[in-house]
């Protein structure tokens, strides 16, 4: 019987041009797509005895504009579903990952209220939506009713189921809309609602798993992480896991286990790309035993063949870029050696027996040109059999950023690159590129210490590690260059893979790794991720006792042995006496045990984490593994050859270490490779806080002020550590994942290579943790110093919320001071009998207005399509605007952020005319927006300041100008008394309110106010998702530390005198968002809600002075009761509109969700 594979590739870099909102370009989807749609074509139709299946009734390779919803799920319903039990299935997806809210019909079965979601090419446009986990859980679901073998291979981010990079994320923003629950696929399938009937609250303590199909998924990176896009060797942009995962596949000879493949993938990855760690999930763990695809790709012969193509009019072998050929280096060219067609194994491997040699000279996708260097009459007509003898080694591409002002340390790192090869040439390990984009690194130069750095992360101590009066020399310049050529010697060993025609396959040998003494502390048994913490005994830690084993499954001996590569950039030999290799017989095994720790220096400076790889070589012969051993980054070590015989294998390894050709070889060596990665975990000593002095950690870095009354020790850990009891749950709300241009986690310190830095403050014996509260709040004073754009956030967990529990604050020195107000109750911990607090403390980016905060501001907004606002507030250049403008509208803020997060409004939304479409802007000549300060500044003395600041350019009465208001929250009480008191009826011709408390707030206090909102924010229990960069907006009310909105207050004097307000006789249109929190959420008859839980926890004793119940369960957008939004005298002429329905929207998204804008246009154009 046949056997087929099905596949459903999609990648998508570029996004529908009408996403509400805009969804943020990629580079490297399509790159990851044609990379698999190739290595399928290749290896499967021309190596082994299955078929790909390529449907002419609909596209099986979906990109871009192809891959919208209804195509994928055709695709899988239409195509995979034809897969039989004989039949593999691979549906690849390259693309945004995001998060969507749970329709109410769903929300007793996600914990979060929010489904993890794949966005398709029109996901984000109207009447459209993301494929969400359950509808891909449903589909797969559907293809495995035939039992086929099926794989999912997910490379975007919210696929494992916080950070801002330089390379770019595959994560976009949440889709902020209601979503129908009849719009999900499976809707009307009766099994499935009956699954969904069944579902019980059990399924939230993990994930839900409705619909349950056997399959093995794949994912970029684990639930808290970001998957990045990479640029490869060659430069061409792609995702970095499946980059490393299709070059893995490239270079193996005939299956892999899923195991080995991701242990391999995994191992590069920690080696090139910060925080991205690729998962594998399997219904059962034997399953990763299976081979990738089935066992679907065949095994390869172990030559190519060489052929005259006249019509490229050059010789060219029978494989390409596709098949691991790579191209050529400064280090070399990859060489061949040529035989008679029939020439047997053993033949081919003698290479005195070569007839010719020749030079791979363009690399190609399926071919490569070759040129003949030493030839004995080849016949043009004739073909031969090649083998590769030599490989070249590609430099490590370095970025010179010479954007410091530091020109003579430039200058002269700049040199000693141009003589630190041989010969005082230049280097042949480094090759200088021209962006940092390109670059492996970058060396940098500041106060006379040399900098190298990888995504903005320091790799190695600075040269010299202390800055002094010496200043840049030639010597600290070279030194700089020779640890640069240290890195490229590491990161040579870590991708060193045999070329895919090796005779060795990837399961000849075995190497496993048992944990003998230590905690296993791994993420999952399947042995793909290995964790080991050190054990504290009697107060002492001890470090880990690992077994390595190697088993030789092959019928013939093999040499072999491991190499340890650290992060240091060390590589040693620690598990067997030989530093050359080990001779194991067919189907025998050898061991050995090591103790493995954390080097001191590394402890000293607060790392925990310290991954090392294992990286196992073996031969057909022996070779001398010793050559490639370096100490940590000390100068390069000298050639340590054993003698042994000169072999293909043995010169590439040499090469690797010096960079010399050496001798030609006579004989091939058949080799291969194979990796896992370690991580080793030594969690910090918790240490007692004091009551009279000041708790002091990591040798002041961070130091805790004295509290009276908490008794508990502290110490400080990172989020794989804190993840690890919480299980599949995050430790990181969901807010955070949404955009990593607006939240990073804050670290305490700034750490190298792999480890994730110490971000996370645990409390251990905790004896009353209500002992801190706003009174008496438990303070952290922080060696590092916050931007004016920058926030800090302390967030905790009690197992059933995430907390606000305070606020960073900038110190006059230099420091960041941290104030916990609350702390929440201790969970279930390894560590501790009592439980323990973690607090996780997140940095959170405002894009400030590009402007000095000279309150109050009237400037011009120029709004760009994609929402960026540009802000032009010279008086006279406005002034010249204003003159030449007769429509104008004005934006004006509420007491939340400024005018920035508003203006996108008037390119997003869409004003249809005579079946025309064209954006709000188009309607106006110009866009004004005015920002005032809005804590201690009254309502009439902000109205005063807007008359005077428009009267400045030009507003004012009998002027001839159409203006209109668009008003947000406080901004329409302002606007409200300029119209009204200050002669603004006279300027304004329309005024449009959105949110304004018209008859007054519930909310006392501005800080009461902003915690509520962010425990709502921070636990997603509004109705509408809200954009991350909300929490900005929040923390920087908290920052001001005002405690008074007494004048939107109801029944305040300000309200009533605002009541009394002659008729303006200017229209008024009022618009109100009608949704709040989600009903699961809100208080029912007598019982406890989540609401109530959640204040009880923000606010304790005082919860019934801080929030209002009777409002929250009244019809309100979260902030403000719709009556009171609606509440204008009906008896002005012309009478205020109310837009009628109500928006579809809260509080905080008048002017982001699709329902928001398309009620300010009708507002505007009715």
């Amino acid at each position: 019987m046949t056997k087929n594979i099905y596949a459903l590739l999609v990648g998508i870099d570029n996004y529908h041009p009408d996403s509400s909102p805009k969804v943020r370009s990629l580079t490297g989807c399509l790159n990851d797509i044609k990379a698999i749609e190739s290595y399928l074509r290749d290896r499967i139709s021309s190596e082994s005895e299955w078929t790909l299946v390529e449907p002419t009734d609909l596209p099986w390779i979906l990109t871009n504009e192809q891959a919208t919803r209804q195509a994928i799920i055709n695709g899988f319903e239409k195509h995979l579903c034809k897969a039989d039990s004989d039949d593999v299935v691979l549906f690849y997806y390259a693309g945004h990952g995001s998060q969507q809210k749970v329709p109410e019909a769903f929300s007793h079965l996600e914990a979060d209220n929010y489904n993890e979601t794949l966005i398709c090419y029109d996901s984000r446009t109207k009447d459209n939506w993301d494929i969400a986990d359950k509808e891909l859980a449903y589909l797969i679901s559907q293809v495995s009713k035939n039992n086929p073998h099926t794989l999912v291979i997910l490379d975007c981010c919210h696929s494992g189921t916080g950070t801002r990079d330089s390379e770019i994320v595959r994560q976009a923003p949440g889709d902020e809309r209601q979503r129908p629950w009849d719009s999900f696929i499976f809707a009307k399938d009766s099994v499935a609602l009956e699954k969904l009937a069944a579902a019980n609250n059990q399924d939230k303590k993990m994930k839900w798993r409705g619909f349950q199909a056997k399959h093995i998924a794949i994912a970029a990176c684990r639930s808290y992480e970001t998957a990045k896009e990479y640029t490869s060797v060659d430069g061409q942009r792609r995702g970095a896991f499946s980059y490393f995962l299709t070059e893995t596949l490239k270079k193996t000879n005939g299956g892999i286990s899923y195991r080995d493949l991701v242990r391999n993938v995994s191992a590069l990855a920690i080696g090139q790309v910060k925080e991205q760690s690729p998962q594998i999930e399997a219904p059962d763990a034997e399953e990763l035993n299976q081979l990738f695809l089935g066992g679907a790709i065949g095994e390869r012969s172990q030559y190519f063949t060489l052929s005259y193509n006249t019509k490229q009019k050059s010789w060219v072998i029978d494989s390409g870029a596709l098949h691991g050929i790579p191209n050529s280096s400064k280090d070399g060219d990859t060489l061949l050696a040529i035989f008679p067609v029939g020439s047997n194994a053993e033949e081919l491997h003698q290479l005195q027996n070569a007839i010719a040699e020749a030079k791979v000279t363009n690399v190609l996708p399926q071919m490569s040109q070759v040129e003949i260097t030493r030839d004995s009459g080849l016949s043009q007509n004739q073909a031969y059999w090649a083998v590769v003898t030599s490989l070249p080694l590609a430099p490590l591409k370095v970025y010179i950023q010479d954007d410091t002002g530091e020109k003579t340390g430039i200058e002269l790192a700049r040199q000693a690159f141009q003589k630190a090869g041989p010969n005082q040439n230049p280097s042949l390990y480094i090759e200088l590129v021209d962006s940092p984009k390109d670059a492996y690194c970058t060396i940098s130069a500041d106060k006379g210490q040399y900098w190298i750095a990888k995504d903005d992360r320091l790799l190695v101590a600075p040269i010299p590690e202390q800055s002094d009066r010496v200043g840049y020399t030639s010597d600290r310049a070279l030194k700089a260059i020779q640890r640069l050529e240290h890195i490229a010697r590491w990161n040579n060993v870590l991708t060193l893979e045999s070329p895919a025609k090796s005779f060795i396959k990837s399961d000849f040998v075995e190497m496993s790794v048992q944990i003998l003494s230590g905690q296993d502390v791994s993420a999952s048994p399947n042995g793909v991720e290995k964790r080991v913490q050190y054990t504290n005994e009697d107060g002492e830690w001890k470090a880990p006792n690992i077994q390595l084993k190697l088993t030789n499954n092959s019928s013939r001996t093999l040499y072999c042995n491991v190499l340890e590569l650290t992060e240091s950039y060390g590589i040693y030999l620690p598990f067997f006496e030989e530093r050359s290799s080990i001779s194991i017989p067919a189907y025998a095994s050898i061991e050995s045990e090591c103790e493995f720790y954390i080097p001191d220096n590394f402890l000293e400076r607060g790392v925990t984490e310290y991954k090392e790889i294992f990286k196992l070589i073996v031969s057909t012969a022996e070779f001398d593994a010793g050559v490639l051993e370096q100490d940590g980054l000390n100068p390069p070590p000298q050639t340590r050859s054993l003698g042994l015989p000169d072999s293909t294998f043995n010169l590439l390894l040499d090469r690797v270490n010096t960079r010399e050709p050496g001798n030609s070889s006579r004989k091939l060596d058949d080799w291969m490779t194979k990796s896992i990665a370690v991580t080793i975990v030594h969690p910090q000593d918790a240490v007692q806080i004091q009551p009279n002095e000041s708790t002091t950690l990591l040798d002041g870095v961070v130091q805790l002020q004295p509290h009276p009354t908490l008794q508990a020790k502290v110490n400080l850990t990172t989020l794989p550590q804190a993840s690890r009891d919480v299980g599949e749950k995050t430790l990181l709300p969901p807010i955070f994942l949404q955009d990593p241009n607006f939240t990073q986690p804050f670290q305490f310190t700034t750490t190298r290579g792999s480890d994730p830095g110490l971000g996370i403050l645990e409390l251990v014996d905790v004896e009353d943790y209500t002992a801190v509260t706003p009174e008496n709040p438990l303070k952290l004073l922080v060696n590092t110093n916050l931007e004016d754009s920058e926030y800090i956030l302390p967030i905790g967990s009690d197992g059933e919320f995430f907390l606000p529990l305070g606020k960073g604050e900038r110190t006059a020195d230099g420091k960041t001071e941290i104030r916990l107000e609350r702390l929440p109750s201790p969970t279930a911990n390894s560590r501790s009998l009592q439980g323990s607090i973690r607090i996780l403390f997140q940095k959170i980016l405002k894009q400030k207005l590009g402007m000095p905060y000279e309150y109050p501001i009237l400037a011009i907004a120029n709004v760009r399509e994609d929402g960026t606002v540009h802000y032009e507030k010279d008086r006279e250049k406005v002034k010249q605007q204003v003159a030449q403008s007769n429509r104008i509208l004005l934006y004006i803020h509420g007491i939340i952020g400024d005018t920035r997060s508003l203006l996108s409004s008037v390119s997003k939304a869409i004003v249809e005319e005579h079946g025309q479409q064209h954006s709000l802007k188009e309607m106006y000549d110009l866009v004004l927006a005015f920002d005032y300060e809005n804590l201690n500044t009254t309502i009439e003395e902000n109205a005063l300041l807007l008359k005077q600041k428009l009267e400045e350019v030009g507003l004012a009465a009998d002027r001839g100008k159409e203006l209109h208001i668009v008003a947000h929250s406080m901004g329409g009480l302002i606007s409200r008394w300029f119209i009204e008191r200050e002669g603004g009826n006279q300027i304004v011709q329309h005024l449009v309110m959105l949110g304004t408390p018209n008859a007054g707030s519930p909310w006392s206090s501005v800080q009461d106010w902003a915690f509520a909102m962010l425990g709502i924010a921070l636990n997603q229990l509004s109705d509408i998702i809200w954009p991350a960069k909300v929490i900005a907006n929040l923390l920087e009310l908290l920052e001001a530390n005002d405690n008074s909105l007494e004048q939107m207050q109801i029944g305040s004097d300000f309200l009533k005198e605002l009541a009394k307000n002659p008729d303006p006789h200017v229209p008024y249109t009022i618009v109100a968002g009608n949704r709040s929190i989600v009903p699961d959420a809100l208080p029912v008859k007598n019982q406890s809600s989540q609401l109530q839980r959640l204040m009880q926890k923000l606010f304790g004793k005082v919860v019934d002075k801080a929030v209002d119940f009777v409002f929250l369960k009244q019809p309100n957008d979260i902030a403000v009761s719709l009556s009171s939004i609606k509440s204008v005298d009906s008896q002005r002429s012309p009478q205020p509109r109310i837009l009628e329905p109500d928006a579809a929207c809260d509080h905080i998204t008048y002017f982001t969700t699709p329902a928001g804008l398309e009620a300010l246009v009708k507002a505007l154009t009715s």
